[in-house]
Parts: C-alpha cells; sequence; structure tokens
C-alpha cells in the first residue's frame, strides 16, 4: 500500500473497523455506491484492505440507477481498469419525484434505495450492506437532528436492520477534506445526480451552521465525536 494512502485515508479507516469489529471472518459486503466522493472512498477503501488483511470476506459494490444519474459509464469502466466488482441495478424510480416540490422528496427517494439495496443483498448472500457516511455527515445528522427533533441523536458505526442486515460506516473517522484530495489522486470520475432536489435543504442548513461555528471553535466537529462516546448520562435529564 502506498504510503499516502495510509496517511491520508486508510489509517483512520483501519482504525475504525478494527475499533468496532466491522468486519468479520466470511463476510459478504455490498457497498452502497451513489458514485460520489464519500461511497467511491469507500468502495476502493474496502477493496485495499481486503488485499492486506488477516480476514477473509468478499465487497461487492452496487449503484442503484435511479433514472437521473450522469458519468455511469466513465464510472464503470474506472471500477473495471481497477478491478473494482461493480454492479449497476437500473431502477428509475426517481423521475417521478423530479419535479415535486415537497421537502420529503430526498428523504422518500433514499428510503426506496436504501430498500433495494437490503433487498438486493438479501436475494444475493450479502450480510453487510456498506455506507460511505463520514465524521462530518454524523456531526451534521447530530445537529440535525437536535433542530428538527431535539434529540440527541447521530450515526452508528453499526447497526442492524429489521432485516438482519448489518450496517457498516467504516468511512465515519474520515473527514471531508482528506476523502476530496484522495479522490482527486486517485482519479475517480465521479458520477453526478442530475436531480434537482440532491443538496437537501435541513441538511445543507447544518452543513453552514457548523461552517459558522468552526469560525470560532475549529476543532468543532472533532469535539462533537469524542462528545458522542463520551457520554456523561448522569447530567441528561
Amino acid at each position: 500500500m502506498k504510503r499516502w494512502m495510509n496517511n491520508l485515508f486508510m489509517k483512520d479507516f483501519r482504525r475504525v473497523v478494527e475499533a468496532y469489529e466491522l468486519i468479520q471472518e466470511g463476510d459478504r459486503i455490498l457497498v452502497g455506491v451513489s458514485g460520489g466522493k464519500d461511497s467511491s472512498l469507500l468502495f476502493y477503501a474496502l477493496s485495499e484492505y481486503q488485499k492486506i488483511s488477516e480476514v477473509h470476506y468478499d465487497v461487492q459494490g452496487i449503484v442503484v440507477d435511479h433514472g437521473l444519474l450522469g458519468n455511469i459509464e466513465a464510472y464503470t469502466e474506472f471500477c473495471a481498469q481497477n478491478s473494482l466488482p461493480l454492479q449497476i441495478h437500473e431502477e428509475h424510480y426517481a423521475m417521478q419525484f423530479a419535479e415535486r416540490q415537497t421537502g420529503s422528496v430526498c428523504y422518500t427517494c433514499a428510503r426506496i434505495r436504501k430498500g433495494i439495496l437490503k433487498r438486493y443483498a438479501l436475494e444475493n448472500g450479502f450480510n453487510k450492506i456498506a455506507f460511505g457516511h463520514t465524521k462530518d455527515d454524523c456531526v451534521e445528522t447530530f445537529m440535525m437532528n437536535i433542530m428538527k427533533h431535539g434529540r440527541l441523536s447521530a450515526m452508528a458505526p453499526k447497526t442492524e436492520s429489521e432485516e438482519g442486515i448489518e450496517i457498516i460506516r467504516p468511512l465515519i473517522g474520515l473527514s471531508e477534506s482528506n476523502i476530496i484530495k484522495a479522490v482527486a489522486i486517485l482519479g475517480f470520475p465521479l458520477m453526478k445526480d442530475l436531480c434537482k432536489h440532491a443538496e437537501g435543504r435541513l441538511r445543507s442548513h447544518a452543513e453552514r451552521l457548523i461552517s459558522e461555528i468552526e469560525l470560532t471553535v475549529p476543532d468543532f466537529s472533532d469535539k462533537v465525536i469524542q462528545a458522542l462516546s463520551n457520554v456523561d448520562y448522569k447530567r441528561l435529564l
């Protein structure tokens, strides 16, 4: 493995995988690939880790083509050239939501995509689904739950779905800035989501709020992650 990979993303990737025991012997892991930077690096990192890990596991990526994805051909060609096993699943459900104005469009679309991934995993013998949620996503979700629901909640490194499939998030210790650098060096021809609702309103608001806080508290995101694993339950209501 090249040194820059270890310094930029593999060290933090391995730390999370090993600390939370995200990968077990004989696992069959399905990677939910959106074609964006986060899931692309996750797919690559899982494939690289497979080469050096003492734990034997299978990994396959899947893109759910909802009908509004661009640059699919270049992306699939890149994956083929780099021995990244990728499946394209076409189910053009997004077209019916694209012109709606309601704020629940992104939530509904995401739920449908997750349902398709779980169904594919069950039908093809995968016991785990990996998502590319990052440290930044975890902090944003924490802020969104406070703003919208008045609830202290974020994202766990692993959870189990109702169907018995384990959801893992190996990138939850990585920052967006390092991911952007790594994907650029690797030369991933990222896909584009052509839906006008691609940027969720509430998440965008949470991102702006975090950016404003970090102007005065630069390590705010790191402190939130630290706090989520260092809870003083005796001092909560």
